[in-house]
């Protein structure tokens, strides 16, 4: 098969996902073991000065798994009363009873800025973490549960949901085996989780004026705490026994070593009077007092950052993140966010990022709008959205051929765009930013910043492609195509409508791609832009073979050759080439398919640029040569193609390509290798769909028995 769609490291056909990709360079390695699912260990970091909860612990010690069904514990309870605290610690203690991994996600149900996870993306991250490539990820949602839940079959799993809303974000999530172990928090009680999994519930309230005093024992010393007994009473009953509002406290008490007390209980106590006489009667005035006064206690510089961090729509921030959101170089930005650690106004999350906790981010938001200007906030507003989209669109530019160029317009002052100078870099930034590019981009749709919204959506698009977050993709080219719409911007809007159909294609909606790709010919014939028409004449293609239309298919792979040819695009001649020997492919139709690849190949050669391409066109010589009855020169191209998927992470291609290998070793009359090889193919997709297992089983099943093994039975 060609390209599924330009740029793509997936081979066209019926998607799945694998366990992790063990590729093959060269001949087949028979008695190699299958490679392990990974154990990911994926908890936060446990937080000081934990105290208490002593009969909360031993209640999550204490539930089992009840026969067929996975223990569950609910911890529900209010904002701010240490309910991720208590289940991330005892996850800590309890790790070494669960040696398969420890899986963690923040469902971020009560978020303030940004939206709840949804079911799909959180499986997707689980799946990630197992070590499943994302790129051949089921395409349906139900799918993707029946992997992870066949992941988990056996193993003894920790899964912590933290912050969830409702059952419903929470069910799809949850293992069918009983040697897992699920913990929820939440808010909220989920009564339906009790009622149909037998769920134990927790509810936390606050703490006791004896855990209280612990928890500032902990953090601040035995010394100073004993030393001023009543005003420490004072300062926990103004915090109203809220661990959030002590743990804000005791780390004022920890920065100021000649702070005592007595001093800050008086300051607290009359910011609380103050907040009283302007709010009487409000829920949580503890945490707000408590807030504001930790908050005043800033430098002017690290206020502001504060401040302008209500405007990030999470889940987490990088320093890099933070410094284009205050226009401030990265060093100072650091030091900021030191001082805002310190205070326990953000908190360190995983590889150098920062999360804020949600009453924290409504904080920051309300004195943003409170404090600064409108023009002060779309100034910070207008940085994020540039630093994600210039360190995208470079990012973007190192994962493969750039389907077309997006316009270098200079990112405005103050934004900080990092160095990122090869794949490896490119793809680890993606990653960490998945989730929050996600957010960004409909942030800024709905702030109404469409240019951004255009050109972030499409420079993500190539990664999320090849990772298979193919809803995250339609989500985001959807935004886009409104954006477009309202900017009135024809060029984006042409490209909006391909990228739909590029999602649509992955989601096998195949009508509803067509019309986008119609839509997106006609602009692109109105704009006069070659690049453009040949790019979707190739996509129309594509489609083409997919619908069995092997005409129409063709005829639009052609269309998109010539214009390739007239535009000087040689990356964009190479791949229409080989889709045409795809196609001839697609149709039993050898012959015709070789001298299009072969020229395919030359181009992808002297280009040396596009190694996915490169590996496509390899694999479709081999089904070339062996349709034409050179069984041993299509192992050659194999074995060529095999090597080029190992560098490049193309586990699909790899699939297919020893599917087509084992059929040339069975034409050799090597039945032991092609054994082998399916063997090997089978263990890569025995977490696909079933009717791709199948496949293979079937391929299996027709070949001549073994004289190597006995027969049984």
């Amino acid at each position: 098969m060609g390209d599924a769609l330009p740029g793509n490291g997936v081979v066209g056909g019926v998607f799945g996902a694998v366990v992790q990709a063990h590729s093959i360079a060269g001949d087949v390695r028979v008695h190699q073991p299958p490679p392990p699912v990974i154990a990911p260990h994926q908890l936060p970091p446990a937080r000081t000065g934990f105290a208490g909860r002593v009969t909360h612990l031993a209640a999550l010690d204490s539930v089992p798994a009840q026969g067929h069904a996975v223990g569950i514990s609910v911890i529900d309870g209010m904002a701010g009363v240490g309910k991720s605290s208590l289940v991330v610690q005892w996850a800590h203690r309890s790790a070494e009873r669960f040696p398969d991994g420890q899986l963690y996600v923040d469902l971020r149900g009560f978020d303030a800025v940004g939206v709840p996870v949804q079911p799909g993306e959180a499986i997707r991250g689980f799946l990630d973490a197992l070590g499943v490539p994302g790129a051949v990820w089921p395409v349906d949602l139900d799918r993707q549960v029946a992997l992870y839940r066949s992941l988990m079959a056996g193993r003894r799993v920790l899964i912590v949901l933290d912050n969830a809303r409702d059952s419903r974000q929470v069910e799809p999530l949850l293992p069918g085996s009983p040697s897992c172990r699920v913990v929820v928090t939440s808010r909220y009680r989920l009564d339906n989780l009790v009622a149909r999994y037998g769920a134990h519930t927790v509810t936390l309230t606050v703490l006791t004026e004896d855990e209280s005093r612990e928890l500032l024992t902990a953090t601040v010393g035995a010394g100073r705490i004993a030393a001023d007994r009543g005003a420490v009473d004072e300062l926990v009953r103004l915090c109203d026994h809220l661990p959030l509002a002590l743990s804000l406290v005791a780390a004022r008490l920890v920065g100021e070593p000649h702070l005592s007390p007595s001093a800050l209980a008086a300051e607290l106590r009359d910011r609380r009077d103050r907040l009283d006489a302007l709010d009487s009667g409000e829920p949580g005035l503890a945490v707000k007092a408590v807030f504001s006064w930790s908050y005043d206690a800033l430098s002017a510089p690290a206020a502001a950052l504060f401040r302008l961090i209500g405007l990030h729509p999470g889940p987490d921030l990088s320093p890099v993140a933070l410094a284009s959101l205050l226009g401030v170089d990265v060093d100072r930005a650091r030091d900021l966010t030191r001082e805002l650690t310190r205070a326990h106004l953000v908190e360190p999350n995983r590889l150098g990022r920062y999360r804020v906790h949600d009453l924290l981010r409504i904080y920051a938001r309300e004195r943003c709008d409170a404090q600064e200007p409108a023009e002060v906030r779309e100034a910070a507003a207008h940085r994020l959205f540039d630093h994600y989209l210039h360190t995208a669109t470079t990012a973007d530019g190192h994962i493969g051929p750039p389907w077309e160029p997006l316009p270098a317009t200079p990112p405005r002052a103050g934004v900080t765009v990092p160095d990122i100078g090869t794949r490896q870099q490119a793809l680890a930034w993606f990653t960490d930013e998945h989730a929050v590019l996600v957010a960004v981009v409909a942030q800024s749709a709905a702030a109404g910043a469409d240019r951004h919204t255009c050109r972030l959506a499409r420079a993500m698009a190539t990664y999320l492609d090849r990772r298979g977050h193919w809803q995250d993709f339609a989500d985001t080219a959807h935004r886009a195509l409104d954006a477009a719409l309202r900017w009135g911007d024809p060029p984006s809007l042409a490209m909006a409508h391909r990228l739909l159909a590029r999602a649509l294609i992955r989601r096998k909606r195949l009508a509803p791609a067509r019309e986008h790709l119609a839509h997106a010919l006609r602009l692109f014939d109105q704009l006069d832009d070659d690049h453009g028409r040949a790019h979707t004449r190739y996509a129309l293609g594509y489609l083409g073979v997919l619908v069995r239309d092997r005409a129409q298919a063709l005829d639009d792979t052609h269309a998109a050759l010539a214009l390739a040819a007239r535009g000087g695009y040689r990356n964009w001649q190479a791949k229409a080439l080989n889709n045409i020997g795809w196609c001839h492919l697609e149709f039993d139709e050898h012959h015709e398919a070789l001298p299009h690849c072969l020229e395919a190949l030359r181009l992808f050669e002297a280009l040396g640029t596009d190694p996915d391409g490169h590996a496509h066109v390899l694999e479709c010589l081999g089904r070339a040569h062996a349709g034409t009855g050179r069984p041993e020169l299509a192992l050659e191209h194999y074995r060529r193609a095999l090597a080029l998927c190992e560098q490049r992470g193309n586990h699909f291609t790899q699939v297919t390509t020893l599917r087509h290998m084992a059929a040339a070793y069975q034409a050799l009359g090597r039945g032991t290798e092609a054994r082998a090889t399916l063997h090997r193919a089978l263990t890569m997709l025995r977490h696909l769909d079933s009717q791709d297992v199948a496949a293979v089983r079937d391929q299996l099943a027709a070949l001549p028995p073994d004289p190597a093994r006995p027969a049984t039975g």
